[in-house]
Formats: structure tokens, sequence, C-alpha cells
């Protein structure tokens, strides 16, 4: 009697719990790659990154209450330092917990998704590969955002476009130029610049190992859609020649291909614009001089800066649709 009592009790609670089970969850806001976003969903994060860094430009000792007790995973396949701290400082900021996992991740057991939503609120992810992120996503019903892949260089891409908007008011015809190895954040202005307006050119190889970037023809697609320029040069002087933004791409792997990069504020002055500013990707080497890195044209360390910032709009906006 007492056994049929406590299942009478216990009964609406397990149809309660199935009636939950069975709710549609709504669809988590993923950043896998720009091809899924649309011009004013990039727009709309990095104004609330820049609302977000006027109101709180020196974030030491700083914890707010917008993503209280939210719990923040990083996964990661290769530990970034850059990104990882940018990531947890955002967390802490947000007033968020994070915890870092840096695993050799076995991405196509897909159903890891799932494992992760359910011990998590949001989950950003490194990899060398790429699509594999998105199966991974497909599953997971909190959002993933992807810091990093084989494709895309996310947080730093945005956090470049950040500082070049802080600097001209738009990325409406502005002429980015590219020199350096490909890189995955080199696709990722592939696409940005196009769908902001835009203009980029481009230098990625050399002319005995030619190399396409692995979203250059999605580029040249947006490209014509929003009528701007995309420019495949085969010389230094052919990507520097009229540019508002120069982009110094990561020090080459294979010393033999540095000279092929280098590039100096001499070589800059004689062919960009004559309010040119700098960028490099990092890590650097013997491709850039102290006068062009630490230079006052140089706004490497503002880009560096803005990826907090571009971490913790990204992460309000996915975890409660929240903008600053």
């Amino acid at each position: 009697m007492r056994l049929f009592k406590l299942i009478s009790k216990s009964f609406p609670l397990l149809q309660q719990f199935r009636y939950q089970q069975c709710l549609p969850c709504p669809q988590p806001r993923h950043l896998i790659c720009f091809k899924q976003w649309t011009a004013n969903m990039v727009l709309e994060v990095i104004s609330s990154a820049i609302n977000l860094k006027c109101k709180h430009r020196n974030t030491h000792y700083t914890r707010l209450n917008t993503l209280a007790d939210t719990k923040v995973t990083i996964l990661q396949e290769v530990n970034e330092p850059i990104l990882h701290m940018a990531v947890s400082k955002a967390s802490t900021l947000l007033g968020a917990y994070d915890v870092n996992i840096v695993d050799n991740f076995v991405w196509e057991e897909d159903y890891y998704g799932s494992v992760f939503s359910f011990m998590t609120d949001i989950i950003f992810v490194s990899t060398s590969k790429h699509m594999c992120v998105q199966r991974f996503a497909d599953r997971s019903f909190v959002p993933v955002l992807c810091m990093k892949s084989r494709t895309h260089a996310t947080i730093q891409a945005l956090a470049t476009v950040m500082a070049i908007i802080e600097e001209y008011g738009k990325m409406n015809c502005v002429n980015v130029s590219y020199l350096g190895p490909p890189h995955p954040v080199l696709n990722s202005y592939l696409l940005l610049c196009p769908m902001l307006g835009a203009n980029i050119k481009y230098k990625c190889c050399c002319q005995e190992c030619p190399v396409s970037p692995l979203l250059k023809k999605a580029s040249e697609d947006l490209s014509v859609k929003t009528s701007t320029q995309l420019v495949e040069c085969k010389s230094k002087e052919e990507v520097l020649n009229g540019a508002c933004v120069v982009i110094a791409g990561p020090t080459s792997t294979k010393k033999e291909k540095i000279k092929e990069f280098q590039v100096s504020m001499c070589d800059i002055m004689k062919s960009a614009c004559c309010n040119w500013i700098f960028f490099h990707t990092c890590p650097r080497g013997a491709e850039v001089d102290d006068q062009l890195f630490f230079g006052c044209q140089s706004r490497t360390f503002n880009a560096f800066e803005n990826m907090q910032y571009i971490a913790a709009a990204l992460m309000a906006n996915a975890v409660k649709g929240f903008r600053f």
C-alpha cells in the first residue's frame, strides 16, 4: 500500500520530467563560420564590444553580473594561450566561471556535443579541423563558438575589425591589405571584408609555390554580391598600393619564406594611403622590424586588447541574447 502511494505521488513528477524532455529547445546561437552570419549580426557583436569597452576600459578587478553563475567551457586540441586568456578574462568580467580542457579530442564522436551540453552553458572551441566542429555544434543544445579552426580565426579577426572601426568609424570602403602566409585569420578577413563593405587585397604565397586560401571562392561570390573588390596580388608593391589597413600575417615557419613577406614602414609609406594603420597577426618574426611593430601607426596591441571585449560580447549574445 505504501509503495502504491509512493508511486502515485511520483507519477506526476515523472510525467512532468518527460514533458520537459520533449519540449523543443530554442536554437542555440552558434558561431562556426561567418558564412552562417549576416553583416548585421557581425556589426551587432562589434558594436556591443565597443560599448562594453567604453564602459569598462580597465577590466582589472572587475566582475559584472551579466552572466552570473554561468559555466563556460574552453575546449582546445592545442593550448592557445592568448585566446584562452581572452575568453577566461571575458568570463570573469561577466560574472561567469570557466574551465579549460586541453585534449586531443575525438571530434568524430559528434555525440560529445550533447554530452558536454548537460554540464556547461556555452562552449568555446579551438581545433585544427573545421567540419567536425559543425557536427559537434549540431548535436549541442548550448551555444558553440569556434575561436580558431583550420578555416577561421574568429575572435582575432573580429578584434581587428573592431580596432579598424574604432579608427575609421566604419568598414565600408576601407582598403585592407594582407601580406603573409596562409592562415585561418586570412579566411576570416576574406569573408568579413566584403560582408562589411571593405575591399581586400592579399598576397599569401610566392610565385614558385602558388597557394589559394580555403575560402577564396566564397569570398569572390560575396564580393560580387556586395560590389566590393577582392584582389590576389603577386607582389608586395601591388598588395600595399592604396591600402588603409596593412595586416601582416604570422611569421612563416620556413625561414626561406620570411623574405617573401618582409615589410617595413618605408615600404608602406611609398604605396599606402596617408592615414594608414598596421596590424600584426603574431607570432612575430624577422619579417617586421621594431619601428613598424611598435610604431605610432601600429594598432596590433589595440586588437589584442579587443579580444576580451569581443569574447564577452559573443558570450553575452549567445547565452542571453544580451547586447551592451
